[in-house]
């Protein structure tokens, strides 16, 4: 076995040993074949379905199962993972229900999954969803097309007056009135057989979510925002955002925003080089390489192999198999000009502009709760301590994200009007909720 070879194999050691502990914690939801306790009782509802969920395995099964959901025209889909272990999570199970029936297929049993990618393509039939960014995502590594017309229960949930994010189990037990069970997080979904434990946890991903589009549904349209739900469901399943970015990869790293420029340079070319290197190995990049040992050799740049063995954390397999690389990303971020830099937005504010900035996004708080938008799924104190900069220094905060699309009119144009024109933001409680205007 070479160096390389080496490498994959020693990171796929660690992360099963890391996860040895969390599998033997959830060993039993394998081995569990007991009947259902009362709290995983399905509830008496007219668009829950009732019928214990099997898995479809033969390509003719899953042809008529996909004939079923688009003759509904509207179904649930969720999927199950593992992604700890390679660079493109191993999809293990999916989920699907109509108000009539709840089922599962099984992408282990060698069945040609094209039709059903395509199915969640096909804008004629609705795709409903619960946090779904990882559930849109394969169909546009195999057919290259983007989902069309989701409905993220999540997502909606949102736009009514209800907290962003929330979890499934929260909204099933305020709208529908029914329990979920306990989540199987960390349960072995590739193992065959699946136990009854796990088949129901996964049936009741989707079980409840028909209802929840219903009521959820029937509360964005009275609120008004169905336009900007259906916009951020669409910015959801936009395939910009599962790409890797080379110009925008490091500002994901947790610690960039610490690293003056030329150190940005500097993991910005590491970055790079992970995301080709750990793909190639086909394990996850922070698997591969932690983000702190990126930073810090983005911040004490070596700029010769035999120094990399001084770098704290980085693997010894590594150093031996990629040394030469990592100095060539390095002296490529370290050659950068000036005027070239990437740059983390995090501005350190003065006192006072933290005290105003703090002030905007008080009321940019109240303006989205006003109106029954969760500020979260808007914007974030960040963003707001930037727009305040940007106004109060006479430039257009245009790029940010609150002056585009349905953002600029639920905050961006009240947010400018009140800070260049002096309006008003006219607050009142009603009937156990706060109204702006």
């Amino acid at each position: 076995m070479d160096d390389k070879s080496d490498v994959a194999a020693s990171v796929r050691h660690a992360r099963y040993a890391r996860s040895a502990h969390r599998a033997r914690q959830h060993q039993d939801a394998h081995n569990d074949e007991a009947a259902p306790s009362p709290a995983h009782a399905v509830a008496d509802h007219p668009d829950v379905p009732k019928n214990e969920a099997t898995l479809v395995t033969t390509d003719d099964g899953l042809r008529d199962l996909l004939a079923r959901l688009r003759d509904a025209g509207s179904f649930a889909y969720d999927s199950e993972f593992i992604g700890e272990l390679t660079y493109i999570p191993k999809l293990c199970l999916i989920q699907v229900a109509t108000k009539e029936r709840v089922e599962l297929i099984d992408p282990l049993a060698d069945l040609d999954l094209m039709p059903f990618w395509e199915l969640i393509a096909d804008e004629s039939v609705e795709k409903i969803t619960h946090a779904g960014e990882q559930d849109v995502e394969p169909v546009i590594r195999h057919t290259g097309r983007e989902a069309k017309n989701a409905f993220d229960t999540q997502i909606a949930a949102g736009f009514i007056g209800m907290a962003y994010p929330v979890a499934l189990s929260k909204l099933v037990a305020e709208l529908v009135g029914a329990k979920l069970g306990k989540g199987l997080t960390f349960s072995h979904w590739d193992q065959r057989p699946l136990s009854a434990q796990q088949l129901r946890y996964a049936a009741d991903d989707v079980r409840y979510l028909p209802a929840l589009r219903k009521a959820i549904g029937a509360r964005v349209d009275a609120t008004g925002h169905a336009a900007w739900a259906r916009a951020e469901f669409d910015a959801m399943c936009d395939a910009r955002l599962y790409e890797f970015n080379p110009d925008t990869a490091y500002l994901r790293v947790r610690g960039a925003t610490t690293l003056g420029p030329q150190a940005l340079a500097i993991l910005r070319e590491l970055v790079i080089w992970r995301d080709g290197v750990a793909r190639a190995h086909d394990v996850p990049p922070r698997a591969f390489l932690k983000d702190e040992v990126l930073v810090d050799m983005s911040r004490s740049p070596v700029k010769t192999p035999e120094k990399l063995s001084r770098v704290r954390g980085l693997p010894r397999p590594v150093e031996h198999a990629h040394g030469k690389e990592i100095i060539d990303a390095v002296q490529r971020g370290i050659a950068t000009p000036p005027g070239k830099f990437p740059f983390a937005r995090t501005i350190e504010p003065s006192p006072t502009e933290r005290f105003r900035g703090d002030a905007v996004w008080a009321v940019a708080q109240c303006i989205c709760i006003g109106k029954s938008v969760d500020p979260a799924l808007v914007t974030s104190r960040q963003e707001i301590g930037e727009f305040y900069r940007h106004v109060s220094g006479g430039r257009e905060p245009e790029d940010l994200s609150i002056m585009k699309g349905w953002r600029r009119e639920a905050l961006g144009e009240p947010l400018m009007k009140l800070i260049k024109e002096g309006n008003a933001v006219t607050l009142d409680w009603n009937e156990g909720a706060l109204r702006a205007k």
